[in-house]
C-alpha cells in the first residue's frame, strides 16, 4: 500500500481525501500457464480474495481497470489506485491543538482470518520499501503534519464469529495552529481587551460606557456566526468551544458590570461604583489569563 497524496482533511465531515495505491498478489497454481509473458484476465473470471476499503465513501473511485497478471508460475498481481474521500472517527475534545490517527484499511470479507492472510510483500521490502508501503514525502495537505506511519494486520470483526482478515495503513497527524491562533483565537482576545475600555471610563460617562459595551457583545456575536463554518459540529465541547464560550461569558459580564455602575452613579454611590471599575481592571484581566491557561494548557501525559 502507498498513499500517493493526501489533499484534505475534514473536521467537520470527520473524513479524510485521498489517492491510495494497492498492489496484491496471491499464488494460483491453477492459472500456471506455458507462456513466456504474463497473461490478463478480468478480475472476476478467477479466484480472488473480494478485497474492499472498510471505511470508503461513495466518493472513492477505482482509476484503474479490475484486471490482474498472471506469471507463468500462476502468481497473480492485481493493482488499484483508490481516489476519494475515507471516513474515520475523529476525537476533537482538544481541537485545534489535536493529533489524529488516520486509517484505509482493507479487508477480504468472505474469508475468515485463518483462510486468507495479509503479509507484507518481501519483493517490495528486499527493493528497498519499509514495511512493503509508505507515504509520498510531498502530499499536499496544507494544515497538518504527517508525524509517523505504519502498516499492520488486523482483525475486522462485524460479529464475534465472524471475523475476517484486514490490513490497514495507519498514519499520524497534528494540526497547524497558526491559521486558528491568528484567524480565529487572537481576534477573539482583541474583542475581549475592547470590553475592558468601560473601566477606565468614569461612570458619569454613562452613554461612552453602554456603547462600548453593546459594541463588544454585537462583535463577538457577528464574529461567532462569521467562525461557525470553520467549527466541527460535535455533540460535546472542544478546547476552542471552550475558550470562545469564556470570551462570551466575559464580554456579557463587562456589560453587566456597566449597567451596575451607572445605577450606582445613579443612586449618589459613584465612589462605590468607581471602586468597583478598578477592581475589574484586575479581576477581568488575571480571570481571562487564568481560563486561557487553564484551557489550553496541554494534558498530562
Amino acid at each position: 500500500m502507498w498513499v500517493v497524496d493526501i489533499s484534505s482533511i475534514d473536521s467537520a465531515q470527520q473524513t479524510f481525501t485521498a489517492e491510495i495505491a494497492v498492489v496484491l498478489r496471491w499464488k494460483d497454481p491453477r492459472l500456471a500457464h506455458s507462456g513466456n509473458g504474463v497473461v490478463r484476465y478480468p478480475l472476476e473470471q478467477i479466484w480472488h480474495p473480494r478485497v474492499g476499503i472498510v471505511n470508503e465513501t461513495n466518493s472513492v473511485s477505482r482509476k484503474m481497470p479490475d484486471s490482474v497478471e498472471v506469471d507463468p508460475d500462476g502468481s497473480v498481481t492485481y493493482r488499484q489506485r483508490y481516489v476519494g474521500a475515507f471516513t474515520q472517527p475523529l476525537r476533537l475534545q482538544s481541537f485545534p491543538f489535536d493529533r489524529q490517527t488516520f486509517r484505509v484499511q482493507l479487508v477480504a470479507v468472505p474469508y475468515q482470518s485463518n483462510e486468507v492472510m495479509f503479509v507484507p510483500d518481501q519483493v517490495w521490502i528486499q527493493d528497498g520499501l519499509k514495511g512493503a508501503g509508505g507515504i509520498s514525502p510531498s502530499v499536499t495537505l496544507p494544515d497538518w503534519t504527517i508525524e509517523n506511519w505504519e502498516l499492520k494486520p488486523l482483525v475486522y470483526a462485524l460479529a464475534p464469529r465472524h471475523q475476517y482478515s484486514s490490513y490497514a495503513f495507519e498514519f499520524t497527524a497534528s494540526r497547524n495552529v497558526e491559521h486558528y491562533i491568528l484567524k480565529v483565537i487572537l481576534p477573539l482576545v482583541l474583542i475581549v481587551i475592547m470590553s475592558w475600555a468601560v473601566f477606565w471610563i468614569d461612570p458619569i460617562n454613562a452613554s461612552s460606557q453602554v456603547s462600548i459595551a453593546m459594541t463588544s457583545m454585537l462583535t463577538l456575536i457577528a464574529y461567532r456566526f462569521a467562525i461557525d463554518s470553520q467549527l466541527p459540529l460535535l455533540p460535546y465541547m472542544t478546547r476552542l468551544d471552550v475558550f470562545i464560550l469564556a470570551c462570551t461569558l466575559l464580554v456579557f459580564f463587562s456589560l453587566i458590570e456597566v449597567v451596575a455602575t451607572i445605577i450606582l452613579d445613579n443612586t449618589q454611590k459613584k465612589k462605590r461604583a468607581v471602586r468597583i471599575d478598578r477592581y475589574c481592571r484586575v479581576i477581568f484581566p488575571g480571570v481571562f489569563l487564568f481560563a486561557s491557561i487553564a484551557i489550553f494548557m496541554p494534558p498530562r501525559g
